[in-house]
Parts: C-alpha cells; structure tokens; sequence
C-alpha cells in the first residue's frame, strides 16, 4: 500500500483539531460526484509519497499538531497494511481519524475494538437499499454492511460523524428523508454540497449545486434528530455559477 497524497495541516478534517492527512489509493465505489477519480481510478499515476517522509513530520509537529486522518479511497480495503500505518503513526505519537465509506463493517469494528482511531468519519451516498446505492456509487453494495457500520459507529462512544454530499437530481430532499432513520442518533451529520468541477461522472460537471438556502432548509431537516449537524460547501452554487461566467 503506498501513500499517494500528503496534506501537511488541516483544519477542515477534523473539526476543532489541526491534522495532517493522508490519502491511500484504491476504492470499491465509483461515486458518481466523487471528485477524487485520480486516487480511485489510475493511482498508479500518482506520484507516492514516501512514509518515512510523512512520520518524520509528524514526529517533528508533536505539540502542535493534534493527528492525522487517514482517507482515500477507502482506507479499509488496505486491512493489515492500515493497522500497521495506524500504529506507526500512533507511535508518534498522533491520534488518529479513519474516514469510511462503511462497506466494511468488520474493519470498522476492528479499528474501535482495538482502540485504534480516536474518530470515525463515514459517508453514507444514499437510502439503504441496493437500487440507489447502485444509482449512486455505479456499484452493488451490500446495504445491509453499510447499516451495520452506521449502527457500530453511533454506538461506539467514539468521536464521529456521518457525511452526506447532496447533489440536484442524484441525493436531494426525497432521498435525505428516506435516511432520517439511519442518521437518527449520530453525533454529527455533515451535509455537503457537492463540487461540479473533477466529479466522475461528466454530466455531473454541468450541473449547478443546491444553493444556500436550499442546504439550509436540508440542514433544518436533519438537526432535529442529531447531536449536530453541519453544512460544509453552502456556496459552491454561487462559485460555480461564477466560475462559468
């Protein structure tokens, strides 16, 4: 397993902490609005990012950096290969945040159980039934694994957080009702407003996002029912819209 992208600092990640990031390669999902094709589709492309490289800075950040989240991809396609990545940047030492799509439950579980994350981050792409996850992703997922990683997450006691990208005519209000069931409960809910520009699927590149009001009333939604729930892109409608003149 090769690292394949290096963000030094970040304040985005993982809210209220300054971390580093890590990208690995490789996805068993093809996100229609994912605009990270280059780590899933031709990785082998990417230049790789040494690991001696990247623990030497963390080593040297000790103090002022809080830890590093481990992302993709899907990290947990990588099973050993990522224990062994957490450990050696536990050994830092660093806390660490894994970001999932869920389709892995065991990993899921096995990263709690052995106390290695401090934080999860899942995404979940749509209704748990195959048909829009198909619709969504381009791939046949087990559903019943992405709901048993959702229930492992909030239960857990770790720190987490369950991400939704929304995007006009793929995952919008319909679809965010029908998921009120499986958000219930979480810590935190991100709802995030799709970026056109890089998605996978080119007809995606063209259409506008929701706009700012329009993320606040899915905002309004979903509060109710969790700890707290956050918008992240409220104006890339306006970005975008300026951006094509």
């Amino acid at each position: 397993m090769n690292i394949k992208g290096f963000i030094r600092n970040s304040l985005i990640e993982w809210e209220g902490k300054i971390v580093s990031v890590v990208f690995l390669p490789y996805c068993n999902l093809r996100c229609r609005y994912c605009h990270a094709g280059h780590l899933i589709v031709q990785p082998e492309q990417l230049d790789t990012i040494d690991r001696r490289e990247v623990l030497d800075y963390l080593t040297a950040n000790v103090g002022w950096l809080d830890g590093v989240a481990i992302t993709g991809g899907e990290p947990t396609l990588h099973a050993e290969e990522l224990i062994d990545l957490i450990q050696q940047f536990r050994s830092c030492p660093m806390q660490v945040m894994v970001e999932t799509n869920g389709t892995n439950p065991d990993m899921v579980q096995r990263l709690i159980r052995d106390g290695l994350v401090e934080a999860l981050s899942m995404d979940l792409k749509a209704p748990l039934t195959p048909e829009d996850y198909r619709r969504v992703t381009d791939a046949d997922v087990n559903v019943e694994d992405v709901a048993r990683s959702v229930q492992i997450i909030k239960a857990s006691g770790v720190v987490h957080e369950l991400r939704v990208t929304v995007v006009p005519g793929l995952v919008g209000r319909d679809e965010l009702e029908r998921m009120l069931p499986v958000l219930e409960g979480a810590q935190k809910v991100a709802l995030q407003n799709f970026k056109p520009d890089q998605c996978l699927c080119p007809q995606l590149r063209s259409v506008t996002p929701f706009a700012a009001e329009e993320m606040d009333a899915l905002q309004q939604l979903v509060a109710p029912i969790v700890g707290r729930c956050v918008v992240r892109g409220r104006d890339h409608a306006a970005l975008a819209r300026s951006s094509r003149g």
